[in-house]
C-alpha cells in the first residue's frame, strides 16, 4: 500500500490494498470493517461507536474498508453503482480522525475465507484487534456466512470483545446505502440528503465534448464521471467544487434530444466563468433539479429555455444555505 506506516502514522491510502501489503500495528485496537460505501448516518454512527471505545480503551482506532465493492469481485453484473468513489471516501473518512485507514482490496484471498479465518487473519493478526464495531446487518466471511451476532459468538473464543450498533432511523426507516440510491433514482434529492447527512455530488474529469455548447452561446464544461449513482435525467441547480474554488451552475444529465443524442452525458454550465479546464478534476453538489430532459422543436426553442434554466437556478442558488 502507498503511503503505508504504522503506529501513530497515519495509513493514508492511495489505492487499495492486499492484505499481505497492510503493516501490524504496533498498538492493540478497536477495529471497524466494512463497504462503507456513502458513509451515511448510520456508517458514522458506527464510526463514532469506535472512536468512542477506542478512547474509552485506549486503544487505536482503525477502519478497514473493503474496495472494490464485494460484489464487483463476486457477482460484478450484481454490483450496484457506487455513492463514493474512491477518492471521495477517503476524504469523507479521513476528516472524522480515525487514527489507521485501511482500504483491504476485496480479492480472492478475502472472499474465500470463513468468517473465522477473517477474525484471525484480519482482525487479530493484522489489526491486533481488542475491541471490535460493527453495525447490525453486518456481513463477512466466504458466502457472507459470518453477522453481528456470530461475530459476537467468536469472540467467546478470543480476546476481543464486540459493540454491535442499532440501525439508524430516519422518520422511522432504517438509513442503508440502498435506500440511498433508490431516493436518487427517483430524483429525491431532499431524501437523499438526508441519509447521507450531506449533499449529493459526482465526481469526474472535465473532458473535451462536441462544443456545442459553445456554439450555441451556453459553453459547457463535460464531466467524465466513475461509476456512480446518477440522479433521473434533467437539468439541476448545481455547485462545483474546481481545485479551491466554488462555482454555481446549472448541470445537465441526459441524451440530448434535440441534436438526436444516444448516450448519458453530463455537462455543467458555470456562471460568470470561461476558463478552460480539460483534464482538471471536478465535484458537483446537487441542489435542486430544476425540470426533467425534453426535446426542442430547434435549438432557438433550446436556447430560450436554457435562459430560463439559469434564470430558475440563479434563484435557486440565491436563496439555498447548503454547501
Amino acid at each position: 500500500m502507498e503511503n503505508a506506516g504504522s503506529g501513530s502514522d497515519l495509513q493514508v491510502a492511495t489505492t487499495s490494498c492486499s492484505l499481505n501489503d497492510i503493516v501490524e500495528f504496533n498498538r492493540e485496537t478497536a477495529v471497524t470493517f466494512g463497504v462503507f460505501d456513502g458513509i451515511h448516518l448510520g456508517h458514522q454512527a458506527v464510526i463514532k461507536t469506535l472512536l468512542k471505545r477506542a478512547a474509552h480503551e485506549n486503544l487505536m482506532s482503525v477502519l478497514v474498508g473493503f474496495y472494490p465493492h464485494p460484489l464487483a469481485f463476486l457477482a460484478p453484473e450484481r454490483c450496484p453503482s457506487l455513492l463514493t468513489p474512491f477518492s471521495k471516501r477517503l476524504e469523507i473518512l479521513q476528516q472524522f480522525g480515525i487514527d489507521e485507514i485501511v482500504m483491504l482490496s476485496f480479492d480472492a484471498q478475502i472472499a474465500s475465507m470463513s468468517p473465522e479465518s477473517f477474525v484471525e487473519c484480519v482482525l487479530l493478526e493484522k489489526c491486533r484487534a481488542r475491541h471490535v464495531v460493527v453495525g447490525y446487518a453486518c456481513q463477512f466471511g466466504k458466502d457472507r456466512a459470518g453477522n453481528a451476532e456470530r461475530l459476537v459468538e467468536l469472540s467467546q473464543g478470543y480476546p476481543f470483545d464486540v459493540s454491535i450498533v442499532p440501525p439508524t432511523e430516519v422518520d422511522g426507516v432504517s438509513v442503508h446505502s440502498t435506500r440511498i440510491r433508490e431516493a436518487l433514482a427517483q430524483g429525491d434529492l431532499e431524501r437523499s440528503s438526508q441519509l447521507l447527512g450531506r449533499s449529493y455530488s459526482l465526481i469526474g474529469n472535465v473532458v473535451h465534448g462536441d462544443g456545442r455548447g459553445r456554439q450555441i452561446g451556453f459553453p459547457t464544461a463535460n464531466i467524465e464521471t466513475q461509476d456512480q449513482v446518477y440522479p433521473p435525467n434533467g437539468v439541476y441547480a448545481i455547485r462545483a467544487k474546481l481545485e479551491e474554488r466554488w462555482l454555481d451552475g446549472v448541470l445537465n444529465i441526459g441524451i440530448r434530444p434535440t441534436f438526436h443524442g444516444v448516450s448519458i452525458q453530463v455537462e455543467g454550465h458555470f456562471f460568470n466563468f470561461n476558463e478552460i479546464i480539460y483534464g482538471k478534476p471536478i465535484e458537483i453538489f446537487f441542489v435542486e433539479k430544476i425540470r426533467s430532459e425534453r426535446k426542442f422543436p430547434n435549438p432557438e426553442f433550446l436556447i430560450q429555455q436554457i435562459q430560463r434554466d439559469i434564470a430558475a437556478a440563479t434563484e435557486i442558488l440565491a436563496s439555498s444555505t447548503s454547501l
